[in-house]
């Protein structure tokens, strides 16, 4: 028997583990590729490696070898189950088969990861019945099952019926602030700066999602407001924001959560709030903004590893507080306001055509009304905008990237509330602070955009 020190797993490399763990939850290689900040080229390197180093040759064997080895949590109950008949030669009569994630404001069932002992398929029939039943089910009812992208969108422009059960009020933030920055770090979330009652603050907290409490760590150096917040490499970056004087600042400033500290790191070209901020494959990419003088268009690419800022092609829409999403390999920019009127554009901004020296900057549909100082983040490939102002009924909305289309979807007791920040953890939305009645908020609020239905295994 291998021991842990010989075992093909004791071979994979964090890397690597990180990805089999993303695999084995059903996540494509865009989607991994997404969600660890490198390209889709990358994911299928690592991927080729890992199936040689664990002798498996496709993604299924891989879930399977992970589920047994412990390393997929949605899978955990279904590997104890096969654990307790270790050696028997029976398959569980009350284990988990499948996963199935919901998103999207109908509710959308879908695969995605299967669960159980590493069985052959020849042993696993009951279990493939049983899927195939409920997908026909499902069919039968008028339900979209997309087995390639398991969280897509229905198409029909009609609002859903509210599902308040998704929706819940968490622990408030110990300090009630809005334009604040929001990052989340293994499974943490850390709200920093932003303007309270009192003026603009440096104060940094940190949510715990299992035990739901906050706690309070090293303050930022510099207290900025109307700032973002992105992670590279464990650290977390805040760039620019308006300072306690009223003056904006050019001030880079990273934050390591295992250290619970503060380096400086090098200026931006000019002094910029109010701007858009993504990490995407390692570094960050800066949008707009205010200058201290008027709205601009110009966007900043950042490399940690060279500690360096280099500009981009500008947008085609100068704007400030606008939003920006990771889709896949574009980069999402939408609202704002140009400093005469809010806006609705929408233009996306493709990396790789940068590099290639062509013209990286598409225009897509835009937002259903004029909206700025919104919440904006990238769930499973899709946008989700919250908050904001604009036209009287803000509803959230999501894109849908295929059909290039804007949906609202229905909020319970979700106030109107500007300046605010999302974050995501574990597939929940987590809405923080912002400006409710123009006065600060504590508020925090959870959408839960995925989540797990499990389905037992039928008895040999």
């Amino acid at each position: 028997m291998a021991t842990p020190e010989t075992s093909p797993t004791s071979e994979l490399s964090e890397r690597e583990r990180e990805i089999l763990r993303l695999v084995a939850t059903g996540a494509s290689n865009k989607e991994v590729a997404q969600r660890l900040y490198i390209s889709p080229n990358t994911v299928k390197v690592h991927l080729r490696n890992i199936f040689a180093k664990i002798g498996v040759a496709s993604r299924t064997e891989a879930t399977l070898y992970a589920i047994r080895q412990r390393l997929a949590p949605v899978a955990e109950e279904a590997a104890l189950a096969a654990e307790d008949n270790n050696g028997t030669g029976q398959r569980p009569s009350a284990a988990t088969a499948s996963a199935l994630a919901k998103a999207g404001p109908m509710d959308t069932a879908q695969p995605t990861a299967a669960a159980g002992r590493a069985y052959s398929w020849q042993r696993m029939w009951p279990a493939v019945a049983l899927v195939t039943a409920l997908a026909i089910l499902l069919l039968g009812l008028g339900f979209l099952v997309n087995a390639v992208r398991p969280w897509s969108i229905p198409s029909s422009p009609t609002p859903p019926p509210v599902v308040s059960s998704r929706w819940q009020t968490k622990a408030e933030m110990p300090t009630a602030r809005s334009g604040l920055a929001v990052a989340t770090y293994e499974n943490e979330i850390y709200v920093i700066g932003g303007e309270t009652t009192q003026g603009v603050t440096a104060t940094v907290e940190q949510y715990h999602p299992a035990s739901d409490t906050w706690a309070t760590l090293a303050p930022k150096p510099i207290p900025v407001a109307d700032v973002s917040a992105a992670v590279i490499g464990g650290w977390i970056y805040v760039p620019g924001g308006l300072t306690s004087t009223g003056a904006v600042t050019d001030v880079l400033e990273a934050y390591d959560p295992r250290g619970n500290r503060w380096e400086q790191r090098a200026s931006l070209p000019v002094a910029l709030s109010a701007y858009a901020l993504v990490a995407f494959e390692g570094r960050l990419y800066l949008f707009g903004g205010w200058d201290g003088h008027g709205y601009v268009a110009t966007v900043y690419a950042y490399d940690p590893s060279r500690d360096q800022w280099t500009n981009q092609t500008p947008m085609p829409t100068a704007r400030g507080y606008p939003g920006a999403a990771v889709t896949g390999d574009k980069i999402y920019v939408m609202g704002g306001t140009d400093g005469t009127q809010t806006l609705a554009v929408t233009e996306a901004y493709v990396p790789e055509a940068e590099a290639r020296g062509e013209n990286p900057w598409q225009t897509r549909a835009p937002l259903p009304a004029g909206r700025l100082r919104m919440g904006v983040v990238s769930v499973a490939g899709i946008v989700h905008v919250m908050g904001g102002e604009g036209s009287p009924q803000l509803s959230p909305l999501i894109y849908d990237e295929k059909a290039n289309q804007w949906q609202p979807f229905q909020a319970p007791n979700l106030p109107p509330v500007s300046k605010v920040s999302l974050a995501v953890e574990s597939g929940n939305i987590h809405l923080l602070g912002g400006q409710i009645a123009a006065a600060p908020s504590r508020q925090h609020i959870v959408y839960q955009a995925i989540y797990v239905i499990q389905l037992p295994l039928l008895s040999p």
